[in-house]
């Protein structure tokens, strides 16, 4: 088969390096460089830890896992071991953190609930918080040097990757997929994977595909600190993150995940929400670390959520068109496990729970 995979994302870098392996004649195109749109505007974390978390999504994230682990074990890439901790500011959420524990350990991760003066221990005011969950093993990466190393597997298997290259049609007959048209010509194609991330919504209403997937804006902030954040990266219940960067550096987000039916930004759009700055370095309070400390970068991503929180993964309605997408928050922790999935699926051996799961038509 002829597949067109459309965006050079951590997603679609994933995608076209585990389709590499296969016959199928694979091309990948990509915008602007290899992971240098919402990729590189992501905090890199690879998540062990989880909010109620359900047992098909656990499983589902120790297939990403274990294809990290033989990446960052093997030496091609580093990635630091410094854990997540989630930070309940009220006691109904610490209750949840509390059984989210529980879950996570019944499942094999390591897990543990803290109570508000063990947080002290993390560099975490404990006056005003009360409680926490802690993961050791969640680590932080570089997503954009991962996107890149997908990209190199998939030149190495035969994937040919094009960047520079704006998609402008995928064109359709008789219900089918047929092709890609490009600002540089067309392509001949029996198969496209809409990888696209935030820009998923606008290729699908192209091919005629509505799906559930709303925007949300992700805004960071690079500090330069006086001292060492010795800490792990910490997520407050109020969607606010802490992400220890470099010897003295952090960087502070928002970790915004809930679906808002119809939400869209204008992804041209790099400009911090009005109060951001000020919510977030509130975050002193919380963090003795960051006390005054220097705003030295500033920048926006965007993520694309679902109604259930996970992606959707498979061929919609329209014959041969394809979607990797609506990571939620997730797309650096997930990227392989999606890649395998959808290659499980043009080779129709996947897993009939992990199809339900993830179909574009549960919605």
């Amino acid at each position: 088969m002829r597949i067109v995979v459309i965006g050079g994302g951590i997603v679609g870098t994933a995608v076209a390096s585990r389709l590499g392996s296969t016959d199928h004649d694979v091309t990948l195109l990509e915008r602007s460089r290899i992971g240098e749109e919402t990729t590189a505007a992501s905090a890199g974390l690879l998540m062990r830890t989880a909010v109620d978390p359900a047992p098909f999504d656990l499983r589902f994230r120790d297939r990403a896992h274990e294809a990290y682990r033989d990446l960052f074990e093997n030496g091609d890439l580093e990635a630091e071991r410094i854990g997540i901790v989630y930070v309940a500011e009220t006691a109904a959420f610490a209750d949840r953190l509390e059984e989210s524990a529980t879950t996570l350990r019944e499942h094999g991760t390591d897990a543990s609930y803290l109570e508000p003066t063990e947080l002290a221990d993390f560099g975490i005011e404990p006056d005003g918080v009360e409680g926490g969950l802690y993961t050791p093993d969640d680590r932080i990466c570089d997503p954009t040097a991962v996107a890149n190393w997908f990209a190199d597997r998939a030149r190495n298997a035969g994937v040919d990757v094009r960047t520079g290259i704006g998609v402008t049609d995928v064109e359709t007959r008789s219900g089918a997929v047929s092709a890609v048209d490009t600002d540089e010509g067309r392509l001949d194609a029996d198969r496209v994977v809409n990888a696209t991330g935030p820009w998923a919504p606008e290729l699908n209403k192209r091919v005629g595909v509505s799906l559930p997937l709303c925007h949300t804006r992700g805004p960071m902030l690079a500090l330069e600190c006086r001292e060492p954040l010795e800490c792990p990266t910490a997520i407050f219940e109020s969607k606010r993150y802490v992400r220890p960067a470099g010897e003295t550096g952090a960087w502070i987000g928002a970790y915004q995940t809930d679906y808002a039916e119809g939400q869209r930004y204008d992804l041209r759009d790099r400009s911090l929400p009005d109060g951001f700055v000020e919510s977030a370095t509130d975050l002193e309070t919380a963090v003795p670390a960051l006390e005054g400390a220097s705003v030295v970068d500033e920048w926006v991503g965007y993520r694309t959520v679902t109604p259930d929180g996970r992606p959707i993964v498979g061929e919609t309605a329209v014959d041969g068109y394809f979607v990797a997408v609506g990571m939620t928050g997730k797309g650096i922790t997930l990227a392989p496990a999606v890649a395998d999935v959808v290659r499980e699926i043009l080779a129709d051996e996947v897993d009939p729970e992990v199809r339900s799961r993830l179909s574009p038509a549960r919605f």
